[in-house]
């Protein structure tokens, strides 16, 4: 199934609001950094297809040149935020030297479901934490 970046989607027990760049889980917001997001955003898209690694590179690192071990660590992450492997959920999936594919049964949702599944609508983003850096200077 193709879905466009302005249209939300469930999966199990989720919510994707790419518009917004929000994450979901049971209406609650799933703390996810912009390159996780960026990549979770560009395999639903193309749901049930394999997505090459310089596509997903380009989605997340945009203009940049990066190894694809930043990619491996970005899918680890997000896939421990879906909590992939958990109780039999599967969301991504690996074809070694051909890309990642998005699994799960992906569903279009309204509006009026995704009002509903976030309560009044007014989710605050949550924050994520940054490490600590010393000021240097």
């Amino acid at each position: 199934m193709h879905v466009t970046s302005e249209q939300s989607v469930s999966f199990g027990p989720f919510l994707l609001c790419p518009r917004a760049r929000l994450l979901c889980k049971n209406g609650r917001p799933v703390a996810l950094g912009s390159r996780a997001m960026d990549i979770l955003i560009a395999l639903v898209e193309q749901s049930s297809e394999v997505v090459n690694h310089r596509e997903l590179i380009s989605r997340a690192w945009r203009g940049l040149v990066v190894e694809s071990g930043n990619l491996r660590v970005q899918v680890l992450s997000l896939r421990r935020c879906l909590g992939d492997g958990k109780d039999g959920a599967r969301y991504i999936a690996n074809l070694p030297g051909l890309g990642y594919s998005f699994v799960a049964s992906v569903r279009p949702v309204s509006f009026d479901q995704v009002m509903e599944a976030t309560g009044t609508g007014q989710v605050t983003q949550p924050r994520i934490r940054q490490k600590h850096r010393p000021r240097v200077g």
